[in-house]
């Protein structure tokens, strides 16, 4: 086992320990010093696994296209790390923006994943284009599928009197995360479908993990429970699949590049 599969282990343990730990009450409240002090571990650990991985690349190729896709990597990690400090909600604020939605400081949060996961998606994209180019039927059913299952989604759990800020952002969030988890079937086509390497159909789970995360967020913490959310084992619940998400997608650039090399 290499030292970058070995840092991703060694997140996903620290994650499922946590949320286990909190969806079985062993925490005295989601603001708990402990708590948050491995949630940050973990995501140095994410951070500097990211930048081990980039490292890596920029000393296995010269390619440019493959230096991007490490860097765009890096880059969406460090955006989502934000988006999770908002997350946090360290001042301990509710109802930010009116008295329906208690955890609508997730809605500021979007500022960060929105741009984050664009940058995840840029990244498969080029990965799959450096092998194959699709023909623009594919590009515009793939399009109307995504904005067509996000509304649907969107639709179903959003609570008009949110208002317009939370809905804004949120609606908005839903169609760019949709995109991403759709990406993981554009990137198993690239790498020959079911015969894909084992990274590659790992790193395509990482981008559906990405997508159930925060279709959980939006379900289950700001609009689940009238907006009261079902708080905190959503908090855990979703803390575990994020961090498995991260762990597998920060591997795309090498998964890329040995896959090329081989």
């Amino acid at each position: 086992m290499n030292k970058h599969i070995t840092l991703s282990f060694l997140a996903w343990l620290a994650a499922i320990f946590l949320g286990a730990a909190g969806i079985y009450g062993l925490w005295p409240s989601p603001q708990g010093k402990v708590l948050l002090a491995i949630e940050i571990i973990t995501l140095i650990i994410l951070l500097f696994n990211s930048a081990s991985i980039t490292r890596w690349v920029y000393k296995h190729t010269k390619n440019k296209q493959q230096r991007y896709i490490a860097l765009l990597c890096m880059a969406s990690l460090v955006l989502c790390i934000c988006g999770d400090v908002v997350n946090f909600n360290l001042s301990n604020q509710y109802y930010r923006y009116n008295e329906v939605i208690k955890h609508d400081y997730l809605a500021d949060s979007v500022w960060f994943f929105v741009p984050g996961y664009s940058l995840l998606f840029i990244a498969v994209l080029l990965a799959s284009r450096s092998l194959v180019m699709y023909p623009l039927y594919y590009v515009a059913a793939y399009l109307g599928g995504t904005l067509l299952i996000s509304l649907l989604c969107f639709y179903f759990m959003h609570i008009p009197e949110a208002g317009y800020y939370v809905l804004l952002l949120t609606g908005l969030h839903s169609f760019v995360i949709t995109s991403v988890g759709l990406m993981s079937l554009v990137l198993l086509n690239t790498y020959r479908r079911l015969n894909a390497p084992l990274g590659v159909w790992l790193v395509s789970l990482g981008l559906v993990l990405a997508a159930i995360a925060d279709a959980l967020i939006g379900l289950y913490w700001i609009y689940g429970n009238s907006g009261e959310g079902y708080f905190p084992q959503i908090r855990y619940i979703n803390w575990i699949i994020y961090i498995s998400s991260q762990c597998l997608v920060i591997h795309l650039a090498k998964i890329n590049i040995t896959y090329k090399l081989g």
